[in-house]
């Protein structure tokens, strides 16, 4: 007897065991539920196992009402239905927060027995989910008349107060989705706002900076117009002799030469200055400026130009890289009043560049001053265009920023080192050439050259130049032919007047000079070609078509014509 007890006793134990292990189970995944689905569907799948039961449900309060919302159970009973949460025991348990035990679901004012009386259930467990406010409940339902055991209560239990928390931590993860989503969207608002400010900041600062360069270049051209057009209206008045006209053509003259040149400052520090690069070797070209850095720095100032030996040739304009250095000495000068000493040196890099710099092989031109140096203040302004520190007619302000832009435009850099009452270094990065240089070839000289006759067809929409053109080209002793359009030159080609050389302006309305002179050189390749140019669309056109920038004197004129004969020829 003893024997068989301790056996039931056993089977028991191992019973709870499993019944526990189940609930451990249901628990862990409880643990990783976060939503109230999830924890529907584990309470389904392991509830009844857990308390030894003939089924579960889990109920849902909805408003006044309880949602039979899933079952597990040897018979149907009410999934999907709905009660008044006053009259049925799960309402009841989340109603009083406490755990429902009916032993016989007859006997219990709790129970609407007409609803379980044609239901297998005749005993029952109703315990309430949620710590705070119940929400849902899960109900266990036996098929026999008797009290649950403490073990079966506990394990109900325990499940409950799992799912709670599976609810808990599935509202603040949702909480937390939510308040992430708002956070989110208030970032990209505000990422917005901000952008939007930072547009019409940099909008404004752009029209500050136009105004200011408006303002400048204004001036500047003011004061080179005056002499042209007080020139020229002299020269056209009735008192004029041969000498005040020679004299007030020749003033006009040279102040349009300096608008010429302060045009092309202009270009360099927007980065847009036509370039002729090739390989340029720096030791030719800085001995080549001994002489001029020499009279132009003066007696005072010690010049020292160290390079390193076999230095490689680098990518440039070297006209412009000779104006380039003359600004940088310059300003060294101007920084010694007293005298002083400027050092040029040299070396090749690789490594250790610039941030910004494409890797790559660099030659780095440091061109430093034992002069007054700069404030933090002037050191950041100093590349701006029409930045200076020189009294009111001393200096135009472009010299650095001229420097920075052709730099920048050889896909080099420039970099400033100063500081007050130590002198100033200015690095000047230039990319190595990478392929061999052609052969140069002599360039055409202006002077001298003969009047050549020939018939020329000139195209330019804008009138006074097409004028100015033409009566230097009757000057010259050409026979010539104008129009306006590219269309109609082509018109007088093709219908049998066809000229020794057309020239052409390059942005014109309808076709351009260049598309002008690409059909050409197709349908009549022995035809010279010319393309004059005021700067826009200059880098479309190619390269082996002889082109000439507005504004041009008659040599240059004259020039241009013999290159793009001989071209032709």
């Amino acid at each position: 007897m003893e024997k068989k007890l301790a056996s039931e006793r056993e089977s028991e134990h191992k019973a709870l065991a499993a019944r526990w292990s189940i609930a451990a189970e249901a628990m862990e995944a409880l643990a990783g539920a976060r939503s109230l689905d999830a924890i529907v569907n584990v309470l389904r799948a392991f509830a009844r196992r857990a308390v030894g039961a003939d089924g579960i449900a889990v109920v849902l309060r909805d408003e006044d009402q309880c949602h039979y919302i899933a079952e597990d159970a040897m018979e149907p009973l009410w999934a999907g239905q709905r009660f008044p949460a006053e009259t049925c025991v799960s309402g009841w348990a989340m109603e009083h927060h406490q755990t429902a035990v009916i032993v016989d679901v007859f006997d219990d004012p709790r129970v609407p027995v007409e609803a379980y009386r044609t239901t297998f259930v005749r005993s029952m467990l109703m315990v309430p989910i949620g710590r705070i406010d119940p929400i849902a409940a899960v109900g266990a339902y036996w098929s026999e008349f008797g009290q649950p055991t403490d073990n079966e209560i506990a394990l109900l239990e325990a499940l409950a107060r799992a799912a709670s928390t599976a609810l808990e931590n599935g509202r603040l993860f949702s909480s937390l989705e939510a308040l992430n989503d708002q956070l989110d969207h208030r970032v990209r608002e505000r990422t917005t706002e901000l952008e939007r400010s930072q547009d019409s900041l940099r909008q404004v600062q752009k029209l500050d900076m136009l105004g200011q360069l408006t303002g400048h270049v204004a001036h500047d051209f003011n004061n080179l117009l005056m002499p042209i057009v007080a020139g020229l209206d002299l020269i056209l008045s009735g008192r004029r002799t041969a000498e005040s006209i020679e004299r007030h053509a020749t003033i006009a003259m040279q102040a349009a030469e300096s608008a010429q040149s302060l045009v092309q400052r202009l270009l360099t520090v927007a980065r847009r200055q036509p370039l002729a690069t090739k390989a340029v070797d720096l030791p030719d070209l800085l001995a080549g400026m001994q002489a001029l850095l020499g009279s132009t720095l003066g007696p005072r100032i010690t010049l020292s130009v160290d390079l390193q030996p076999l230095l490689p040739t680098v990518h440039a304009d070297p006209h412009q890289l000779e104006v380039a250095l003359l600004n940088l000495a310059v300003n060294s000068r101007d920084a010694m009043p007293d005298g002083g000493t400027i050092r040029i040196t040299g070396e090749a890099r690789r490594s250790r560049l610039p941030a910004g710099l494409s890797p790559g092989q660099y030659v780095c031109l440091t061109v430093t001053d034992t002069g007054t140096g700069m404030t933090p203040a002037v050191k950041a302004a100093a590349m701006e265009p029409f930045f200076t520190t020189k009294p009111s007619g001393h200096g135009t302000g472009l010299g650095l920023s001229m420097v920075h832009g052709l730099a920048s435009q050889l896909r080099g850099t420039v970099e400033i080192d100063s500081a007050v009452g130590k002198g100033t270094t200015i690095r000047l990065w230039l990319p190595v050439e990478r392929a061999a240089s052609a052969k140069p070839v002599p360039p055409v000289q202006d002077e001298g050259l003969p009047v050549r006759s020939g018939k020329v067809l000139l195209v330019d929409d804008n009138d006074l130049v097409r004028n100015s053109t033409r009566a230097m080209l009757v000057d010259m002793g050409y026979d010539v032919v104008d129009t306006d359009r590219a269309e109609s030159a082509l018109n007088l080609i093709e219908s049998g007047n066809r000229p020794d050389i057309l020239i052409t302006d390059h942005i014109m309305p309808g076709m351009t000079g260049v598309e002008l002179a690409l059909r050409l050189r197709v349908d009549h390749p022995n035809i010279a070609l010319l393309i004059i140019s005021g700067y826009e669309g200059v880098d479309l056109i190619a390269p082996d078509i002889t082109r000439l920038s507005k504004p041009f004197r008659h040599t240059h004129l004259q020039a241009c014509i013999a290159a793009a004969r001989a071209q032709a020829a």
